[in-house]
């Protein structure tokens, strides 16, 4: 998710005016790595820094040090490998836990494999992104109780953690984020959502 300012004032151009191709690459370039990432969440492999350098810097043909790539890609990389590990084996998860709480404990093991977000880029500064851990995820489409045929609008939706457990169960959804790599991120993690680039201080303005 990201929290915006009411006006986006101050923020370089270069973060929200890249071209389509640009963004739609880098989005591309992200997913091509996530799924590098999953088998180490399918085998409960924790995943360090010397298993992501070679995973991005083949996934965007140059490392970290060439500036073809930031860990700030790296840890979305592995938000996406979350949200294709949920949408493979979430349903089995959470129909197979007995309690809320043995499902919580399921996801946390999961989430813990992936590295914390210990490096934040000029992006992540400017449009204070956020990101919402898989666990707290889960706890909050419990607490929102989201069903089948329900409508759920995520005005800051970042990589989708919390849309994939509105999408498992069935819900329909409508996914905003402001920062073009991510809106283009969500465009192809999530192909039957309605996505948007809008400010999420105004959401409502848009809505229809």
């Amino acid at each position: 998710m990201n929290a915006l300012p009411a006006r986006a004032t101050g923020i370089p151009a270069g973060f929200l005016d890249p071209t389509v191709s640009d963004r739609t690459s880098r989005s591309t370039r992200i997913l091509q790595a996530a799924n590098q990432i999953m088998p180490f969440l399918e085998r409960g492999r924790p995943i360090g820094t010397s298993d992501l350098r070679p995973i991005m810097t083949h996934a965007f043909d140059g490392s970290d040090a060439e500036g073809c790539w930031v860990w700030k890609d790296a840890y979305e990389a592995c938000e996406a490998a979350q949200v294709l590990f949920l949408r493979k084996f979430g349903p089995a998860i959470l129909g197979c836990s007995q309690t809320p709480a043995g499902a919580l404990a399921m996801l946390a093991k999961v989430a813990h494999l992936v590295p914390t977000h210990t490096r934040r880029s000029d992006e992540s500064q400017a449009l204070q992104q956020l990101s919402t851990p898989m666990p707290l995820a889960y706890v909050v489409s419990r607490a929102a109780g989201m069903i089948a045929g329900d409508t759920v609008l995520e005005p800051s939706a970042g990589t989708g953690l919390l849309a994939i457990f509105a999408e498992i169960a069935q819900a329909r959804l409508m996914l905003n984020d402001y920062a073009p790599v991510r809106q283009a991120l969500l465009t192809q993690l999530f192909p039957n959502a309605r996505t948007t680039r809008h400010d999420a201080a105004h959401i409502d303005d848009y809505l229809e």
